[in-house]
């Protein structure tokens, strides 16, 4: 199972356009881009989380205003931050399997599906 998801952020860093490179961090965050998801207070650490050696895959689709955040972090850190702001299901099981860390910033979850499924990908 370990060398799997190895083998599932190598194909990931690729998807995705990062270096590859099994011992960078890849962080992750995917959810619906509105208040209560927490897309700003994701951005919001990123420039902190840029000081380490770490890359970051940000998949959402939502409010133009977090859509254009995501994206100002991409162009910002190029090669270390990708955000996808369409909807694609067959990346976001490929971010599940491949990322190191699952980042959860909600506001307030009622029953997050998110982490449960992170989970069940042993991210």
């Amino acid at each position: 199972a370990i060398e799997a998801k190895a083998l599932n952020k190598e194909a990931l860093q690729a998807e995705a356009g990062l270096p590859v490179d099994r011992k960078i961090p890849l962080i992750a965050f995917i959810g619906r881009l509105e208040e209560q998801k927490g897309p700003d207070v994701m951005a919001a650490a990123i420039p902190e989380l840029m000081q380490e050696d770490v890359q970051i895959v940000l998949l959402g689709t939502g409010k133009k205003n977090f859509e254009k955040l995501l994206k100002s972090m991409e162009e910002k850190y190029p090669g270390k931050v990708r955000a996808v702001v369409k909807f694609n299901a067959p990346l976001a099981h490929l971010i599940m399997a491949g990322a190191d860390v699952l980042a959860v910033p909600s506001r307030f979850e009622p029953c997050g599906l998110i982490q449960l499924q992170g989970m069940r990908y042993g991210t």
